[in-house]
């Protein structure tokens, strides 16, 4: 996969952990069951995503501070 399918990627999972935290919090307000689960779900995701992309955003910075030292 190439940088940009990466990125569309990546902003699809954020947006889909965005969403089941908002549709886990929507549940929990209106007493619907297994809101909680949905947030929860939701939160970790988000966790996990962002760790991710932080890592990889780091790996290009430093692929790009290369390039500039080799000119």
């Amino acid at each position: 996969m190439n940088r940009k399918q990466v990125d569309r990627l990546m902003s699809l999972l954020i947006g889909v952990s965005s969403f089941l935290i908002l549709l886990g919090a929507f549940f929990q307000l209106q007493h619907y069951p297994h809101g909680n689960l949905i947030l929860w779900i939701g939160i970790m995701s988000s966790l996990i995503l962002s760790g991710v992309e932080i890592d990889r955003l780091k790996r290009i910075i430093k692929i790009m501070e290369q390039e500039n030292l080799k000119k």
